[in-house]
């Protein structure tokens, strides 16, 4: 709301608030004109063209001169027409968020780091930047990941372990959280997972701690869902839940705005913010919604069953954290007679219609 008014040349923000300008740029796009929406979507393609390196082709600039001048610099003008540089850490953000971000002419670079490694690990800088990770590590860094920790068997990923000068000797007189902190030969547990690529660019991919295991012996990281599901306009807030369940569920809160906007375009009268969570036909456009963005993921991943509630999680609360994750056992706990409805409805489900979506198995 104040970009106008400070016109910022650089932001440094958590994933949420960039989750938010995602969603809020795909909104604004949906009402434009349909050429509108083209040379947003062309602009866009051939911005992620020209950051992987590739030659572009003569027709592709003519179209990218065309779509910055009439959509992207407009878009550009609502952060206060300065912005050259967004920063994102504290947890993953959706490749798709940043691609938009930087496609619209705004350089995007995510990190990685503790308050136990002094703060940071690896970063992407200007020059050395890839799309999706979180950078290499810094000189002096040393990143080594302990796939033994993966529980779902993937061998490309694991235990964020990090070598460096920048990490802790420990937690002052405190031997109860020392224990299990580090490797044998000194390395922090970081409790992240996550790889590295050929190029030793650091990839993240959830939490240990977060993991669970569906009934089906499958093991679930729900963080890259639920970032997938956010990226819809729809979806302020959203959390997955499935421990030792047979199929996972979710709760989400709905952006009251955006779905409101929605209704009244097709003509849907609903009264007040309340009833929109219990409208049907608010349901089926979520439900929508979740189909889009969860594609791509494994079949036992999905959703089978979800509730919309009117709460949203916020610090206030106790919900969220200082740097708004998402405080699982308080959701749990506020939430749990509804998280076991939903678990009850999945399996109802399941018997009325059968295995024909593949969601007790790998398929996608």
């Amino acid at each position: 709301g104040n970009f106008g008014e400070v016109k910022p040349v650089i932001i440094v923000a958590v994933p949420r608030v960039f989750l938010k300008v995602y969603a809020g740029v795909e909104k604004l796009m949906a009402g434009k004109p349909a050429p509108i929406r083209w040379l947003y979507r062309r602009g866009l393609a051939v911005a992620k063209r020209r950051a992987e390196g590739a030659a572009l082709r003569f027709v592709e600039r003519m179209i990218f001169s065309v779509a910055d001048r009439l959509v992207l610099s407009k878009i550009r003008a609502r952060f206060g027409g300065r912005l050259k540089f967004a920063v994102s850490g504290a947890a993953a953000l959706p490749r798709e968020a940043a691609e938009l971000i930087d496609g619209l002419g705004i350089g995007i670079y995510e990190g990685y780091g503790l308050t136990e490694t002094s703060p940071v690990v690896a970063a992407n800088v200007p020059g050395h930047r890839k799309m999706g990770s979180v950078g290499r590590p810094l000189p002096g860094v040393r990143v080594v990941i302990d796939r033994t920790a993966s529980k779902d068997g993937d061998p490309t990923q694991g235990e964020i372990i990090v070598y460096g000068p920048n990490v802790t000797r420990g937690y002052h007189n405190s031997h109860a959280d020392n224990v299990g902190m580090f490797t044998a030969d000194g390395g922090l547990r970081t409790g992240d997972l996550g790889y590295l690529d050929a190029d030793n660019y650091l990839f993240i991919t959830g939490r240990i701690k977060e993991q669970y295991k569906l009934a089906n012996g499958k093991y679930v990281v729900p963080g890259p869902l639920e970032d997938r599901l956010k990226l819809s306009p729809f979806v302020s807030n959203v959390m997955v839940y499935g421990d030792n369940k047979p199929f996972n569920v979710a709760l989400i809160v709905l952006d009251a705005a955006a779905v409101a906007e929605w209704a009244a375009k097709e003509g849907i009268a609903i009264t007040g913010a309340p009833g929109l969570a219990h409208d049907p036909r608010v349901r089926d456009k979520i439900s929508a919604e979740i189909d889009v963005y969860s594609s791509g993921f494994r079949g036992y991943e999905r959703i089978r069953a979800f509730a919309l509630i009117d709460d949203d999680f916020t610090q206030d609360n106790d919900m969220l954290t200082p740097t708004l994750k998402l405080k699982r056992r308080k959701v749990v706990s506020r939430w749990g007679v509804e998280l076991e409805r939903l678990c009850q409805e999945s399996i109802e489900s399941h018997s009325r219609d059968g295995d024909h979506l593949g969601l007790g198995g790998d398929r996608t």
